[in-house]
């Protein structure tokens, strides 16, 4: 080609690039309209979803996992957008400057595109035919833990309450009595044997409110809301709190309300409760130990006596006399006379009898007789019963024991507190020290826990507060009796040195309503309160523990605060708004727990170079972008919690190898991932390399980098771990679980063969390119996996094909939000397939016909568990093979036994017509439980084989008035079980429907 051609092409090529980039720059403005239009709509109808839920949460509703999802993938494509239509303000102010980057401006321009394809699916995708909630479960289903009434004086006046409850002519009920006398027992039975009638004939709902004596109109209304799952904002005043329990209250009908422990009168209306009365058929029931409240709250007053001698005696010998052990006659004599100076109060003679429980020496019970007699010989009525509760105090004989049970005192009335975090500060303030591994130490705490729970000086109680972990809401729990906790801060205030405790006190101005804190305080608490500064310079040189957690406290001033706490060691400021700790913090020499849980607003620790003998170091959801300087000086620091640092930016290299007694290091959802490259951060191999890392919470960089060390024995040495890889769903590790979650990666092709450490018990596969299960778990039949999770896998049609032993040791599958899958099984099933599996959960699969093939489901011997919702197209749950393509061999067995299955729960199926069209052999079943399944007419069980374990059926009133029944005997043996039949969610949210 000659110069003048080449010369022509060029010109050619450069007005076509020049053409191009004119388009480019034209449609960009275009574009960006049409992006910010369509993210307009978007946001309105994510709005519109979130008004419906806020409704839906009114009545107990929830979101579907389905619009979870959405919601959360709306919040990010907001993020997107908006990052994109920055960078386009920054171009066009650039292109006022300087001549426009045309390379970055079609960057732009191509992006806008892609955002605006993927709006529109949200916008698509949002549409939610099915509704955005799942029904809510119905209040009166909650039981209460609680222990049987046998003496006829507590059955006598739990009757009298009920007949109250029942009738008529009472609508405000006052239950009154001395503490300790059994009112809240009473109450929880009541609460129990009408919350679980069935069909719940007299009460819509059921409501239990813990009061409590530090609690005004606006915790009470908050409290009432936490029951009702209504969401309140902070700037919420009263009148709006009270409107939003009102209308709530009054959309549950007739509702059974429970208010235990009152200590001051309430107007109703003023918080929000309907007046009781004859037409709207709702009650309220309080609980006080002062009868003039009755009076106050117009409340009918019923008193809850003490039992007679020969009932308190009944109650304490089956406490002593545990394991069939026999009392000799002169024990009996005494243990009889010990009885009696517990003034016939329940409480009493549960906590003494817990101290004699299992004693048969006559000597020891002469010994304690008299020391009962001698103390109570001082005093009378309320007072003697401090007396028996100390003496169950004295007779821990342990001074370890007692130092630990005095610490719980610390916490606010009625407060519900975590085993791991009680035990957490019982090591860190020294009342466990064995020197040994934080894993001994905790072993020992619980050794100590439980003794003070069989002696019924503590009380397990089911967690209800924020969950830190998953899995919290099954660990143990404890709590004091309010009486108990009188006693034990009596004890703690007449010791030297001694506790200063104000917990859930409303303290709001410290100099003002607690001028100086006194010097010779071993422990402070002022946790749950309305204190927003510290201010002063407080000497107090002896001081150990400092609560200030749950306080709207925003700064700690001078910063010469904590000059005079030489002898701390545990500081807990978690669930506060500091933004900065003072700098005197970094004096605190003797500290070994520094708790800074959920302060958000955090963002700068002062160095802790001299904390040596910290311990543990907790900056769980923590605003900071880089770690406090020092942390390597800190050689004895067990515990590391990082969870939640969305800032962090880097884990400097050096630190783990100088930490050598670390042996837990979580950081589930914090900014910094773990990878093999060296660079600004540590490397996974500081890890691996560590010597006593028994938990551990981390995030993989890559894929590459995991499977790198799946296979390193280091996991065997460790008690537990939650290993990420790319996007996690998971919020925090699970408590007693070792967990892997591979997240947003391709694992397709055999160089993505997973591989997993051999002690890993459960896996979550989400949001990751996969073909099958079975293709990508095949290496992992010597592992100790018992829990599968895979979720949001959008190219995945089946779990496994013909003949493929899918994960046969497996106990639990979990299969959420997988819009291709057709079938679990393509073809026919291996024998060994899930042979192990004990639970089966599936979850808003929109194209999933049918759950099983009936080949499949037969194989299932121990399968215990079946849960299927949200799948919009499922007509069967058990399917014949013809119907789902599969050649079906000669069967001419119209049954199916499924031996071990104990519940079945099938909900929002719209167009589910059948659950097996043989018959099903269910003995083991136990609950059945089905809802928004309106084509569903029939229940797969023969009049000859109905399941005789039955004990609980749970639906819509108008789905099960409508069932079609073979023969009048099946219906008559469902009718007789106890029902739980709940109104449509749409009749509840729509009241004008």
């Amino acid at each position: 080609m000659s110069l003048d051609g080449a010369a022509t092409e060029g010109v050619k090529a450069l007005c076509f690039f020049l053409s191009r980039q004119i388009d480019y720059q034209k449609q960009l403005k275009q574009k960006m309209e049409a992006l910010e239009s369509r993210m307009r709509a978007l946001i309105a109808r994510y709005d519109d979803i979130m008004k419906e839920l806020e409704r839906a949460k009114l009545h107990g509703g929830s979101a579907s996992n389905e619009v979870t999802n959405w919601l959360q993938e709306v919040e990010s494509m907001k993020q997107k957008v908006s990052d994109t239509q920055r960078n386009f303000a920054e171009q066009k102010n650039y292109q006022k400057r300087r001549f426009p980057n045309y390379y970055r401006r079609r960057k732009i321009s191509k992006k806008s595109s892609i955002l605006i394809d993927q709006v529109e699916k949200l916008i698509t995708d949002g549409k939610f035919e099915n509704g955005v909630t799942i029904e809510p479960l119905p209040l009166a289903s909650n039981a209460l833990p609680t222990v049987p009434i046998r003496a006829k004086t507590v059955e006598l006046t739990k009757q009298e309450i009920l007949d109250c409850i029942l009738g008529t002519e009472k609508k405000i009920i006052g239950v009154h009595g001395m503490g300790g006398v059994g009112k809240t027992t009473i109450m929880r039975n009541i609460h129990n044997d009408l919350s679980q009638q069935s069909e719940s004939k007299h009460f819509d709902c059921f409501i239990w409110i813990n009061v409590s004596n530090d609690v005004d109109v606006n915790k009470l209304q908050r409290k009432i809301a936490k029951q009702l799952d209504i969401s309140m904002k902070e700037d919420d005043d009263e009148n709006d709190r009270a409107s939003k329990i009102f209308n709530a209250l009054k959309r549950r009908k007739k509702f059974l309300l429970i208010l235990d422990d009152m200590w001051k009168q309430f107007d109703l209306d003023e918080v929000g409760i309907p007046i009781p009365s004859e037409e709207n058929g709702c009650k309220v029931v309080l609980t006080t130990r002062n009868k003039g409240i009755c009076g106050q709250m117009q409340a009918h007053a019923i008193e809850v006596r003490v039992l007679s001698e020969e009932e308190s005696w009944e109650f304490f010998k089956d406490i002593v006399v545990v394991g069939g052990v026999t009392l000799s006659e002169d024990i009996e004599s005494l243990a009889r006379d010990v009885a009696k100076e517990c003034c016939n109060l329940p409480l009493a003679i549960k906590t003494v009898g817990g101290s004699m429980c299992g004693v048969d020496n006559v000597r020891v019970w002469k010994d304690r007789l008299k020391d009962l007699k001698e103390a109570n010989g001082e005093f009378k009525d309320i007072d003697k019963v401090f007396v028996a509760l100390r003496f169950s105090y004295t007779q821990l004989h342990d001074r370890v024991l007692q130092s630990c049970f005095l610490f719980c005192s610390l916490y606010p009335e009625d407060h519900e507190i975590t085993a791991n975090e009680l035990i957490d500060n019982w090591i860190c303030e020294g009342l466990i020290d064995k020197r040994g591994t934080r894993e001994e130490d905790i072993n020992k705490g619980h050794t100590i826990l439980n003794q003070l729970i069989k002696v019924s000086m503590l009380e397990k109680c089911k967690y209800h507060g924020r969950k830190i972990r998953v899995g919290d809401e099954d660990e143990i729990c404890i709590k004091m009796h309010d009486l108990i906790r009188d006693m034990a801060i009596d004890i703690t205030r007449a010791e030297n040195p001694r506790s200063l405790i104000y917990a859930g006190r409303q303290l709001v101005d410290i100099p003002a309503e607690l001028p100086e804190l006194p010097e010779d305080a071993i422990r402070i608490s002022l946790m749950h309160n309305d204190i927003e500064v510290l201010s002063g310079e407080p000497n107090c040189q002896h001081l150990l523990t400092l609560f200030i957690q749950y306080n709207p406290l925003q700064k700690i001033s001078p910063d010469s605060y904590f000059n005079h706490m030489c002898s701390l060691r545990v500081l807990n400021l978690s669930s506060t708004n500091i933004e900065s700790l003072p700098n005197s913090v970094s004096n605190l020499k003797n500290l070994r727990a520094l708790i800074l849980t959920w302060c958000f607003g955090l963002e700068e620790v002062p160095s802790l170079e001299k904390l040596e003998k910290l311990r543990v170091l907790d900056l769980n959801s923590t605003n900071i972008r880089e770690l406090p300087s020092g942390v390597e000086a800190m050689v004895y620091l067990q515990r590391l919690d990082l969870d939640s640092t969305k800032q962090l930016r880097v884990f400097p290299a050096g630190i783990i190898p100088r930490l050598s007694h670390l042996e837990e290091l979580t950081m589930g959802g914090s900014r910094w991932k773990w990878s093999s490259k060296t660079g600004e951060g540590a490397g996974i191999e500081e890890i691996m390399n560590s010597t006593r890392m028994a938990i551990l919470n981390i995030q993989f960089e890559e894929l590459s980098d995991f499977l790198q060390h799946a296979k390193s024995n280091k996991w065997q040495t460790m008690k537990r771990f939650c290993l990420a890889v790319g996007r996690s769903v998971l919020a925090a590790p699970m408590v007693e679980c070792s967990c892997v979650e591979i997240g947003g990666c391709d694992l397709i092709g055999e160089e993505n063969r997973l591989l997993l450490p051999d002690t890993t018990q459960r896996l979550v596969i989400s949001y990751c390119q996969i073909s099958s299960l079975w293709h990508f778990t095949r290496l992992l039949h010597k592992s100790k996996l018992y829990h599968c999770e895979i979720e949001g896998c959008d190219n995945m049609d089946y779990l496994m094909a013909e003949e493929e032993p899918l994960l046969p040791d497996i106990k639990k599958l979990e299969i959420i939000n997988i819009p291709e899958l057709l079938v679990l099984c393509k073809g026919i099933p291996s024998p060994d397939a899930l042979k192990s599996l004990e639970s089966l959960h599936v979850f808003h699969c929109k194209k999933l016909k049918y759950l099983l093939p009936a080949r499949l489901l037969q194989q299932l011997r121990c399968l215990k568990s079946i849960k299927v919702s949200g799948c919009r197209q499922m007509k069967e749950i058990v399917g014949e093979e013809e119907e789902m393509g599969i050649t079906r061999e000669d069967d001419n067995n119209a049954m199916l036994i499924l031996s071990q299955l104990q519940s079945l729960t099938i909900s929002n199926l719209r167009e589910l017509k059948g659950i097996c069209s043989r018959v099903l052999i269910c003995n083991a079943l136990e609950t059945i439980d089905i809802g928004g399944c309106p084509k569903l007419k029939k229940l797969p069980f023969s009049v000859d084989n109905l399941p005789c374990a039955l004990k609980e059926i749970k639906g819509q009133k108008g789905w099960w008035d409508a069932v079609e029944w073979g023969h009048p005997q099946t219906r008559a043996h469902f009718d007789s079980r106890p029902k739980m039949l709940r109104e449509r969610l749409e009749d509840l949210l729509n009241p004008y429907l």
